[in-house]
């Protein structure tokens, strides 16, 4: 059984007291209390929780002064020290009572030197060891080193830092570290990617998981957004991020089984890659040529679905433009734009198709019956201009991936990227007094109201997931 281990750093005895009671009452089952958090270590150490098992943790380079401590706390009632690799008191202390802890903050080895790392860890305490995880194939070396480790029957915790090993406390039991470290409140997480005492046990012991994953994952404000979604059905839920490198992508199915993921959204620049990977390519995925929902089978199997054209069409719906016979432009020649033309051709609309690529351009044009034109021979009179490029988003080209000169007041402009919310493209737009301009909220909204409703069975509160949009959680 894993158990929620409240973390409880506090500069006064007083503070770390009041935050042990607001963990008990948010669910915690176990304490770690940092003494180096402590602005002065009391003589009396009297203010340890009581109520349920405690670690205690205080690292500092003054082994002697620890001695003192470590002892006092055991005498104090504490069940356990944590106490690192490489120090030297890890081996001065009755083995049973210590934690013998060593943290990588760059990167996960292999399952094999994790597991001969937590051989060594072993001959002093409860193996202890924490990776940061980058992607798939962290995952699944932490997998395979826990499977290993609990055929053995003896304690251990193994965590995975980061965004992305979040998916490694969620998923803690099933890991069976013999505790899992939560924030008591969000601000006072201690680790990257530790999630709080109220989530920890809001999810129980089987919580559905859902993903996301593309690279890179830094401005996605999808987790907000399901998370958001699973409060407000009362679904014990978590949605995670899975940043993986075009290398590591083939691993993403065995990460979805062996972590028992409900499914998992697809973003840039996965669309496309992914579809070889699955059982099966659902038909409005497989004729856009493009897969950004899969869904995960009881048996294992993976089904590659297509939300983002339900997102699509919402958002020309609200920029109140009539498909049939409509001149539309659609920038990109990846998996969004693939989405937008499918959209667009079966609407009847008139499909223009420029990139910087142009012969991605082409292939796409030709396989849809569209046209395909270069940058510098766009002219204006488009009814309806869609950006489903990465230009203009946080963390990419600023640029406008348009001729400004296009844009006039019969234009109708959609912009499927929402982070920032106002792009080049969008406000361009506005200054051209383009008649309805729109950014990618309402796509992203529509097409994640989908996807929760098809990993769950359970319709989505939309205003809840708006609301997290703008930053409410």
């Amino acid at each position: 059984m894993t158990l929620i281990c409240a973390v409880i750093a506090a500069d006064t005895p007083a503070a770390a007291k009041a935050m042990t009671t607001e963990a008990l009452a948010a669910g915690a089952e176990a304490f770690e209390v940092r003494l180096d958090a402590l602005a002065n270590i009391p003589d009396d150490l009297s203010f340890l929780p009581t109520e349920k098992p405690v670690i205690v943790t205080f690292r500092s380079a003054e082994d002697e002064s620890r001695r003192e401590i470590f002892a006092k706390a055991l005498t104090c009632g504490a069940a356990y020290v944590d106490i690192e690799s490489d120090s030297v008191l890890r081996s001065v202390f009755p083995r049973e009572r210590v934690i013998c802890s060593y943290h990588d903050f760059t990167q996960t080895p292999t399952a094999q030197e994790i597991l001969h790392l937590f051989c060594d860890l072993a001959a002093s305490g409860i193996p202890k060891a924490a990776f940061m995880v980058r992607g798939p194939r962290d995952l699944l070396e932490i997998r395979k080193a826990a499977v290993v480790l609990q055929q053995s029957g003896e304690p251990f915790i193994l965590i995975g830092m980061g965004a992305a090993g979040e998916i490694t406390r969620v998923r803690a039991a099933d890991i069976g570290s013999m505790v899992s470290y939560c924030a008591v409140r969000p601000e006072l997480a201690s680790a990257p990617g530790q999630i709080t005492v109220a989530e920890a046990a809001g999810l129980g012991t089987d919580p559905v998981v859902t993903a996301i994953t593309g690279w890179p994952l830094e401005h996605t404000r999808s987790p907000q957004m399901h998370n958001a979604a699973f409060r407000a059905a009362g679904i014990a839920g978590r949605y995670v991020r899975i940043p993986s490198p075009a290398a590591e992508l083939p691993l993403l199915p065995e990460v979805l089984r062996c972590y028992r993921i409900r499914g998992a959204n697809v973003t840039i620049p996965h669309k496309q890659a992914v579809m070889p990977l699955l059982s099966e390519v659902a038909p409005g995925a497989q004729s856009a040529g493009a897969v950004n929902t899969i869904l995960a089978g009881s048996a294992g199997n993976l089904t590659g679905t297509n939300t983002d054209i339900a997102g699509i069409a919402a958002t020309i719906a609200a920029l109140d433009v009539t498909l049939s016979g409509a001149r539309v432009l659609v920038a990109g020649a990846g998996g969004a734009a693939r989405a937008a033309v499918a959209c667009l051709t079966a609407a009847g609309a008139a499909v223009c198709i420029t990139n910087r690529t142009m012969e991605k351009a082409e292939a796409l044009a030709a396989e849809f019956g569209a046209a395909a034109v270069p940058l510098h021979a766009l002219n204006a009179g488009y009814d309806l201009v869609i950006n489903a490029t990465p230009a203009g988003m946080s963390g990419f080209s600023a640029e406008i991936p348009i001729p400004v000169s296009i844009l006039t007041p019969q234009t109708a402009v959609f912009d499927m990227v929402y982070e920032p919310e106002t792009t080049p493209l969008l406000a361009a737009a506005r200054a051209a007094g383009c008649r309805a301009v729109l950014g990618g909220k309402t796509m992203l909204i529509a097409q994640a109201v989908a996807s929760f409703a098809l990993w769950t069975g359970t319709a989505a509160d939309a205003a809840a997931m708006t609301a997290a949009f703008g930053g409410e959680s």
